[in-house]
């Protein structure tokens, strides 16, 4: 420490000699730069002087907290100080703090506040080094605070309130609740008459694995044998048939760029196929890239593992080596039978943040909750998102194909689409 000490001494003695020492000349206005430092126990920072025409004497008001030679402060103890630098009649003083060797010096508490709309609440906060401190809100929209930290709720959301120091800062996430009335269907598609409703729906057609990446065997289509609607259900029909090089057909329908939702409970009545290799499945999707635009398969089915229905997200979190969230549950009635599939979607339910359950005829099996430190990157489940139904076969998820299944039909039929959603109470 000492040599250290030493070598910004004759540093700082180079400077100051090449700086008249005396002059006839009458001191200008003196300053000092940094006006506050901030150094841990133990450190040592520069005070420069600009303006001075004669010798600069320097002070400390507390030694036990900070010295200062030439300029050169050394923090000594937690606390602050005044360090003052006089040349002729005038005088320039910067404030030293002087933190824990860990330099962590700030808190706040509470770290969560929920507040309803027009309420406030006290922030309290711990700052044993006498720093100066400054108090602001992510979004004054929703909160905002005083100089005292104190909170006012503005509007139903989220922000962080910021505690700083400069060069330290701490926040304490408020939550100003929303009220909600109740649930009403805001849209549906109860598949009537005999043709799908192109204002709605678009038939995808392709290979499986070509564009969706899944590995599946099938050939989508639009054709009256593999998509129709029929005795009031969509039917998706997947059938053992050559075209175009796949060994068998199916359908797959979306509502992108024609029906898109954020936030509710999306439903669907389904009556499931059975057969290893099948993979019949009820999503959404939002617009962008994959997985960051994410994905929410509300329900997918595996033939090949009878009796267990999938609810999963995807999100970036895929491209770390895993789902973002998978979850199932038992049913042992799920083929050839009709059950509601659906998500509770919620907005900043849970200490402002957002909630997906996933359950089958209102029972919920699954719960999961935006992270507290998200950026998007692994919860883009806040912008709106379509629907696609499909019926697969093979792939990835669906697995090893039972040819023995084509004896009989292979029938996938969604009895209805609905959409709920509430409105805000003011």
């Amino acid at each position: 420490m000492k040599y250290r000490l030493l070598s910004i001494l004759i540093a700082v003695s180079m400077f100051f000699s090449c700086t008249p020492n005396s002059s006839t000349e009458p001191d200008a206005v003196i300053t000092l730069s940094p006006s506050t430092l901030t150094l841990k126990v133990g450190d040592m920072g520069i005070i420069k002087v600009s303006g001075a025409k004669s010798a600069v004497v320097w002070t400390t008001s507390d030694e036990s907290v900070a010295t200062v030679t030439q300029g050169v402060v050394q923090a000594n103890a937690i606390g602050d100080a005044y360090i003052t630098a006089a040349a002729g009649e005038q005088k320039a003083t910067a404030h030293v703090y002087v933190t824990g060797s860990d330099g962590s010096s700030l808190r706040v508490s509470p770290a969560y506040v929920e507040l309803n709309k027009g309420e406030t609440s006290q922030l309290t906060f711990g700052n044993t080094y006498n720093l100066p401190m400054t108090w602001s809100s992510t979004n004054p929209d929703v909160a905002q605070v005083n100089e005292s930290g104190l909170v006012t709720a503005i509007a139903p959301g989220i922000a962080y309130i910021t505690l700083t120091t400069g060069g330290e800062t701490v926040q304490a996430l408020v939550s100003v609740l929303h009220h909600w009335g109740e649930y009403q269907l805001v849209w549906s598609d109860e598949f009537e008459g005999t043709t799908l409703d192109s204002n709605v729906w678009t038939a995808q057609k392709g290979i499986g694995n070509n564009g969706w990446g899944n590995g599946e065997k099938q050939y989508y289509t639009d054709r009256q044998e593999n998509l129709r609607v029929e005795d009031g259900c969509l039917v998706i029909e997947a059938r053992k048939e050559t075209i175009e090089a796949s060994e068998y057909t199916s359908a797959r329908i979306i509502t992108r760029d024609k029906k898109q939702f954020t936030y509710g409970k999306m439903e669907a009545r389904i009556n499931l196929p059975s057969g290893g290799g099948l993979w019949p499945a009820f999503w959404m999707l939002g617009n962008g890239n994959w997985p960051a635009c994410g994905e929410i398969d509300i329900m997918e089915y595996v033939g090949n593992v009878p009796n267990r229905i999938l609810g999963t997200l995807h999100t970036n979190k895929d491209r770390d080596g895993g789902h973002s969230s998978r979850a199932y549950t038992g049913l042992n009635n799920i083929e050839n039978n009709f059950h509601v599939y659906g998500i509770e979607w919620t907005q900043e339910e849970s200490k402002g943040r957002d909630v997906i359950r996933f359950y089958v005829d209102g029972e919920v099996y699954s719960e999961q909750v935006e992270s507290i430190i998200d950026n998007n990157d692994y919860w883009p489940f806040n912008k709106p998102e379509f629907f696609i139904i499909n019926l697969a076969v093979g792939g990835s998820l669906g697995g090893q194909i039972n040819d023995a299944i084509w004896s009989e039909p292979r029938l996938m039929k969604v009895d209805w689409v609905r959409v709920y959603q509430r409105e805000e109470i003011q």
